[in-house]
């Protein structure tokens, strides 16, 4: 998939793995709009995830990076919270929080997965 964004580029939604883009309109759809409403950049630190990639680095089996429908975002503070906020508005339906440690390791994950047995939904989790 060809990344069309005013916010966003290939580059940083690309696999570190393999350098495959393969990001799901829909999602991405709500991302710019999430964009647009935090009108803050955003600093993805990982988006897309070829499947054997993301098995070599120990994510998660069902992940929905492989799907190209979630993304980590860079945040800490008031800045998390808001985003969490809206993201929520925006129709993202699994938050991942992460904001122990140094602040330059923190993040928040955001994807949209649907309903499932295996990813029920909406869903809020902390990372150790």
């Amino acid at each position: 998939m060809s990344i069309n964004s005013e916010y966003f580029t290939e580059k940083e939604l690309s696999c570190r793995g393999t350098g495959e883009c393969d990001m799901n309109e829909e999602f991405m759809s709500k991302l710019e709009k999430l964009r647009i409403k935090f009108n803050t950049p955003m600093i993805i630190t990982s988006a897309y995830r070829h499947p054997a990639h993301n098995m070599a680095i120990g994510g998660a089996r069902h992940s929905a990076h492989t799907k190209g429908q979630a993304v980590d975002v860079s945040v800490s503070g008031k800045d998390a919270l808001r985003l969490v906020r809206l993201a929520l508005e925006q129709g993202m339906t699994g938050i991942g929080v992460a904001q122990r440690g140094p602040y330059d390791k923190r993040f928040i994950h955001l994807d949209d997965l649907k309903n499932s047995e295996q990813n029920p939904r909406p869903w809020i989790w902390s990372y150790k």
